[in-house]
């Protein structure tokens, strides 16, 4: 997916949960990770992260800034030759997924007088580097690609591709690290938001939005949203008509946030 590149004068961000691994350099400053009970927990200045079913709360140091980007949902394993099982809900230093030298030569490269264009195309040549790009025939493009038909019934599912129930459920467990019922929850979800989103969007709305994304009714996208994303849909709504600091990711224009997160039309 896109580079993304984020500069914090302290501050705080509301990340929901999603279906891709992403990768996170701070080339400056630091973030901590607010616990459930409060506790900060200082981040690695350069991690990868799996897919996560819950939203993460961070608080960023003065002068940040941070370059990300996330994979497309199932390329973890393609891309890194890693178990992206292996990582849900977990976050690991980049130098010991992949070659701790690369890593350390990045770090000595990017310094203090780096202008964010150099930042980036250091930050890419890294990536070519360490990532195999080649593009490749897998399941998960597939999966992808068929994204609308991935709420049919399991039967009509396995069909569709050609393999039995088991050996499908199986297969998506090992692509995306979760089970197929959580890659349609949060699969859902995100093609969900950029209607929530979008600036025209009202209060109003929501009904329609939830009746055209797949929930069963509003009480349902609620519900989702709630576990999802750590608020409501409508409460996401007055966050961001009220420009709450904590939900700037929530206010970028829906052609950016698709090309940052969002894997499919």
């Amino acid at each position: 997916m896109h580079l993304l590149v984020t500069e914090f004068n302290g501050g705080e961000s509301r990340i929901p949960a999603g279906l891709s691994a992403s990768m996170m350099f701070f080339v400056r400053g630091k973030a901590k990770i607010v616990t459930e009970n409060g506790d900060l927990l200082e981040s690695d200045r350069f991690f990868l992260r799996g897919p996560y079913m819950t939203p993460v709360h961070a608080v960023y140091d003065s002068e940040t800034i941070c370059i990300s980007f996330c994979f497309i949902p199932g390329m973890l394993q393609a891309a890194l030759g890693l178990s992206v099982a292996d990582l849900v809900g977990q976050q690991v230093p980049v130098q010991d997924v992949v070659d701790p030298l690369r890593v350390e030569q990045l770090l000595q490269q990017i310094g203090q007088d780096c202008t964010i264009q150099e930042m980036v195309q250091l930050f890419q040549e890294f990536l070519l580097d360490i990532l195999d790009h080649r593009p490749k025939q897998s399941l998960a493009n597939s999966f992808l690609a068929a994204h609308k038909k991935m709420f049919i019934p399991l039967l009509d599912l396995s069909l569709y591709f050609g393999i039995g129930q088991r050996q499908l459920e199986r297969r998506v467990r090992e692509l995306f690290g979760l089970n197929l019922r959580d890659v349609r929850r949060v699969t859902r979800f995100g093609l969900t938001l950029p209607r929530i989103i979008d600036q025209s969007a009202s209060w109003g709305d929501l009904t329609r939005i939830a009746q055209e994304s797949g929930y069963y009714d509003q009480a349902h996208m609620h519900r989702e949203f709630t576990e999802l994303a750590g608020i409501s849909p409508a409460q996401l709504l007055q966050k961001i008509a009220s420009n709450d600091p904590g939900y700037w990711l929530y206010r970028l224009n829906q052609s950016d946030f698709k090309n940052l997160f969002i894997a499919v039309d």
